[in-house]
């Protein structure tokens, strides 16, 4: 990899096994709604905590480096998967997704952190504030929206089960001829104290 090699790059958090599989199971009833629409692989299912979009591979190694500091400054904790949902209006819903509910309150402050790291190297990231959520996958024409919607209306309490959160990863984006494909560039282990007498 040159220093000014190109490449489409996010932060994100690995998701489980068991959970990936329960997501997979309900994109499979979501694809059977007939709705015209891009779906993520189960394997490519994680938690974006920041966007960069397309940035010089000379940049990543201080990117690396915020990622080793805010891992050092938190321990695991644990997150759970529930609920499904879709940005966009009801008849023109844009990317379908699996909530992410943080009881602890541990995962804003850590996405807080990697972004405020991220933006002092430079980096210009969305103003809009962070939502937890995995993208299921992308709409793209209102044919079979009305099923769709009311599935995912059935499914709003629908639990996929849980994540311990114990690691930041810098990933790429490729496209291949089969898709998408991600390949991690980094990865931080999160080795903060936990809370005294937790």
């Amino acid at each position: 990899m040159n220093a000014d090699d190109v490449i489409r790059s996010f932060i994100a958090l690995p998701i489980s096994d068991s959970v990936r599989d329960q997501l997979a199971v309900i994109q499979r009833k979501l694809k059977e709604t007939g709705v015209h629409a891009g779906w993520v692989e189960p394997a490519n299912i994680h938690l974006t905590i920041v966007f960069l979009g397309d940035v010089f591979a000379s940049q990543l190694p201080p990117v690396s480096a915020v990622l080793e500091e805010a891992a050092g400054q938190h321990a695991p904790f644990e997150v759970s998967v529930s609920g499904l949902g879709f940005f966009g209006s009801e008849r023109s819903p844009r990317v379908v997704w699996a909530g992410v509910e943080d009881a602890g309150a541990r995962l804003e402050p850590l996405q807080r952190q990697v972004a405020q790291g991220v933006r002092g190297l430079g980096f210009k990231l969305e103003d809009r504030p962070f939502r937890a959520h995995l993208t299921l996958g992308r709409v793209r024409s209102r044919r079979g929206v009305e099923g769709l919607t009311s599935l995912l209306r059935s499914a709003r309490n629908t639990s996929f089960g849980s994540v311990t959160v114990d690691r930041i990863l810098l990933m790429e984006s490729r496209v291949a001829h089969q898709g998408v494909r991600y390949s991690a560039l980094h990865e931080s282990i999160l080795k903060g104290a936990r809370d005294h007498g937790g």
